[in-house]
């Protein structure tokens, strides 16, 4: 059996923008949508794919989105995974319910290793700019989404603001336009780590697009990053483990949901 643990955004599900990057070689079908606004699309051979992967793996969504964010994606939540995995690792999901002790233990973990939310909220606005911040999101009452323009937050002085946070036990990443700030233990990886316990596999697969992935990646058996994606420009070093894939956009989706049926063969 395998144990197959995939982020979603820019991964297996795209947005309009990245889908008019990257056309598909197939008809697109939306899988999420926010007041009758298309969010996310995938193909109809990418669903196909991965619908024989659930069938056969255990399949596990793992994303940055915040819980309700997730909910919003109805092929994922039709697929009705055992387990799956919101807020970076803030919240497990199992059989569609938040698992209450990976919550008591994820917040002692945070508590012991990093300054109050508060206190944190406090030193963040002494160092904020009304030049460059433009608004803010706090995430399952775990941690922030802060969006901001770049052209006026300057690499020097992000760097001085993770530097910053880094001694308080904050973890500060900027992704594109948005600034995460957030508790170091709080990450895909750790949450991966406790459902482990519960699951009988003989091989971990793991696919991401961003350098919140690394980790995932990194603790797998095999992983698989895209074209597309920042990991490969912002990792520490490269992953023995993991295939840099040349495909983009869907192309990769397919050649990695593929990948992943030819290994259920093998095992």
């Amino acid at each position: 059996m395998l144990l197959f643990t995939s982020d979603l955004d820019r991964t297996l599900i795209y947005s309009q923008r990245m889908m008019s990057n990257f056309p598909p070689a197939t008809a697109t079908i939306v899988v999420e949508q926010r007041d009758g606004e298309v969010i996310s699309m995938m193909t109809e051979d990418t669903i196909a794919l991965l619908q024989q992967v659930y069938a056969h793996t255990i399949f596990v969504p793992v994303t940055t989105r915040a819980l309700y964010q997730y909910e919003r994606i109805h092929l994922i939540k039709e697929l009705y995974p055992t387990f799956a995995i919101t807020s970076n690792g803030g919240t497990i999901l199992e059989k569609g319910c938040p698992n209450e002790d990976w919550a008591k233990l994820l917040r002692k973990r945070i508590a012991d290793t990093s300054i109050p939310q508060a206190d944190m909220l406090r030193h963040f606005q002494t160092i904020r700019s009304d030049a460059w911040l433009q608004r803010s999101y706090y995430m399952d009452e775990l941690f922030y989404v802060h969006h901001v323009d770049t052209e006026v937050l300057h690499e020097e002085e992000y760097q001085a603001i993770v530097q910053e946070f880094a001694v308080h036990g904050w973890h500060v990443l900027l992704q594109g336009k948005k600034l995460y700030v957030m508790p170091k233990v709080l990450t895909k990886e750790a949450a991966i780590e406790y459902i482990q316990q519960f699951c009988m596999y003989d091989v971990h697969i793991a696919a991401g697009d961003s350098i919140m992935d690394y980790g995932m990646l990194a603790m797998a058996d095999i992983g698989y990053t895209p074209y597309h994606g920042d990991l490969k420009d912002k990792q520490p070093s490269v992953l023995a483990n993991t295939t840099y894939s040349a495909h983009a956009g869907e192309a990769f989706t397919k050649d990695l949901l593929e990948a992943v049926l030819q290994l259920i063969i093998k095992v």
